[in-house]
């Protein structure tokens, strides 16, 4: 029997960079997204199709780089009817050494405790360093997220590979494009087949409109058999 790739966090599709929340203010997001379409039977048993998710995010500074937040995840199960689903903590800092090098380093912490109906693997620990570099106009990230599942049937498995990265071009003051990536390899040790790994690929734009607020929104693609669908997702943030 083919393993499953169900691994999609569809509570959070963000990109982490160095940045951190500046020391002694808080910061609310508003993470949201939609599954709109499945091709095929194994997308359409993986995908959460028709779901829609909302995470309502804050995050303090607490020094000048290490930032503490909490999530609280929230989805519409079914038409009209939002739900709980769970919630999570996180630990976020960029390394002030590497601040001047040609490539910045930092990391987030993650502890999930969702509930088993939201997501199959409920309570997990997630670690990620994050590696970022700029040129010019041009800014590329990558997110390297290991996982280890603490429940759920990703127990036996071990510890997982999210890779997750952005290339984005800063054409305005105000206005970015950019190029996202989110995938799930699985199992370090026993890596999925291609067709049954998370591969998106999502569009998307930054928009930079006041000095307090942040705006994101993209559409992915889903191009392997497990997870070939398509999601809109967007995040809004305001500074405090």
């Amino acid at each position: 029997m083919p393993r499953v790739a169900n691994a999609t966090d569809f509570y959070e599709i963000q990109i982490y960079s160095i940045d951190t929340v500046p020391e002694g203010q808080f910061m609310a997001e508003l993470h949201s997204n939609y599954i709109s379409t499945a091709v095929g039977e194994a997308s359409k048993s993986n995908l959460p199709l028709y779901q829609t998710h909302a995470t309502y995010e804050l995050t303090y500074g607490l020094l000048p780089y290490l930032e503490v937040g909490q999530y609280l995840c929230t989805a519409m199960f079914e038409p009209g009817k939002w739900e709980y689903a769970g919630a999570r903590s996180k630990v976020h800092f960029g390394i002030p050494q590497t601040e001047d090098w040609p490539v910045q380093f930092g990391a987030n912490i993650e502890l999930q405790y969702m509930r088993r109906a939201a997501v199959p693997d409920p309570f997990n620990i997630e670690f990620m360093p994050i590696v970022e570099t700029h040129w010019r106009r041009l800014t590329a990230i990558a997110n390297f997220s290991f996982e280890k599942q603490f429940s759920g049937p990703g127990t036996r498995a071990g510890i997982s590979l999210e890779p997750m990265g952005q290339i984005s071009y800063l054409l305005t003051k105000w206005f970015e494009p950019s190029l996202e990536y989110f995938g799930d390899i699985g199992a370090v040790k026993e890596p999925y087949i291609w067709p049954e790994q998370q591969q998106f690929i999502v569009p998307a734009v930054n928009l930079y409109l006041m000095p307090q607020l942040e705006f994101n929104f993209g559409v992915g693609f889903g191009i392997t058999t497990n997870q070939h669908g398509t999601f809109e997702k967007g995040t809004i943030g305001w500074l405090f």
